[in-house]
């Protein structure tokens, strides 16, 4: 008996430095997440991380409750006295139905700051990808997360949310391009070493005639993405109080607190008669002089999430259709596995018609259909033989979509179990 359920934070509880926390680096991520998953006590489990949310996707026993599994998160990230201030409200909880509804919405990105963006279907295909080849993952979570995609698939196809939609890369990306066509400066200042400033860096160095300058409190971090790009690093410490000449700076750091203030406007050099600031950060990073300044062009989250959700009305018509096809392919999945759990039930009495139908059959061949050809003989057979498995497995459906829909707190993994120990 197996319990699935989600455990996560996200921008949307606007605790950047808890989300920051949450985060594991891929050269240490996997031993660390065997160490988790051996603490929560859970059978499978999917790590999910963007610069977004981090979410702890899990197949755990009922034994097991969400609240603990979450304490001993708290515990596994917070050891050694790390304190930070977080809130119970900080982090949410699914089980159940509810999370797999979570989890089909987050994957077509309908729980994302631009609904319909792409990015965060690949990302979790990713992470659900790593956790089958680390071993963390099995076939509980294999299931899910395939259906998962499946769904995201369907109202990409169904749908035209992901017309226009574009990620908070994508539309950073191109207000650079836009930017760099009128500056003679080639270098635009990085701050953070996040996912999103590796999907910054590639694009400026692929894309346009100007390089990343990588800026971060930890020098060594900002080095590495320097080495790896050809570019140059500065410690945060360094650019904050003597800044280089730069037609633009990007940030996206897990600071609770601006860290450029009116300070660092008064030290800013002039490349050009304007400095862009593109703020990725929640809680923002540039403090409120930076909106009132005449040299200086801001932009933050608030702004790029209205210009991904173009045209509202059509999105919240075409929202409200793919909530449509998640609430069916949820209850489609649940009837599915309920299905395949208590068909055994069915097999006795199936197999038992089988025999009863074939000496039927041979007793009828034999006395009285004598002349019939065994060809027409055997597709005769062949059609009762559907008739019978029709008769004996489509109450088994009407069973399991009925459970689905009289238990709201359905437990997927309860009618499997159960088979499993009739076994």
């Amino acid at each position: 008996m197996m319990e699935f359920g989600i455990v996560g934070t996200s921008v949307w509880q606007q605790n950047m430095p808890l989300l920051a926390r949450l985060s594991l680096d891929k050269e240490s991520r996997t031993p660390k997440l065997h160490l988790l998953k051996a603490q929560l006590g859970v059978k499978e489990l999917i790590y999910l991380s963007t610069c977004n949310r981090v979410e702890f996707i899990y197949a755990a026993s009922p034994k097991t409750s969400g609240t603990s599994i979450l304490h001993h998160i708290i515990d596994f990230f917070f050891s050694g006295g790390r304190d930070l201030s977080y809130f119970p409200n900080d982090f949410y909880q699914y089980t159940g139905r509810d999370a797999i509804r979570h989890l089909f919405r987050t994957v077509a990105s309908l729980e994302s700051l631009v609904i319909g963006e792409s990015q965060i279907t690949g990302q979790f295909k990713q992470a659900y990808q790593e956790a089958l080849d680390s071993g963390l993952a099995d076939q509980m979570l294999n299931g899910i997360a395939r259906e998962a995609l499946t769904t995201a698939r369907t109202i990409k196809r169904e749908t035209t949310l992901g017309t226009g939609a574009l990620s908070m890369a994508t539309l950073a990306a191109e207000e650079l391009k836009s930017w760099t066509e009128t500056t003679t400066s080639s270098s635009i200042a990085l701050v953070g070493a996040g996912v999103m400033t590796e999907k910054l860096a590639r694009y400026i160095t692929e894309s346009l005639s100007a390089k990343p300058l990588f800026v971060n409190r930890t020098l060594s971090e900002a080095e590495k993405l320097a080495t790896r790009y050809g570019s140059q690093a500065i410690s945060l410490e360094s650019f904050l109080q003597n800044p280089p000449p730069v037609s633009a700076i990007v940030s996206a750091t897990a600071s609770p607190e601006p860290i450029f203030d009116s300070s660092f406007l008064k030290r800013l050099q002039r490349v050009s008669s304007c400095t862009l600031c593109i703020d990725l950060a929640m809680p923002p990073d540039f403090g409120e002089d930076f909106k009132n300044d005449n040299c200086v062009r801001l932009i933050d989250i608030g702004q790029f999430n209205s210009r991904g959700q173009n045209n509202l009305r059509q999105k919240f018509i075409e929202a409200g259709r793919a909530n449509e096809i998640i609430r069916d392919s949820v209850n489609k999945y649940l009837a599915d596995q309920i299905e395949l759990s208590i068909k055994p039930i069915f097999q006795k009495s199936h197999r038992d018609s089988i025999k009863m139908a074939r000496k039927a059959f041979d007793d009828l061949f034999s006395r009285k259909v004598t002349t019939l050809p065994e060809e027409d003989r055997h597709e005769v057979f062949q059609l009762v033989t559907k008739l019978i498995g029709f008769s004996s497995y489509q109450p088994v459906k009407t069973l399991s979509n009925r459970l689905v829909q009289i238990d709201p707190e359905i437990n997927l993994f309860r009618y499997r179990s159960n088979r499993e120990k009739s076994k």
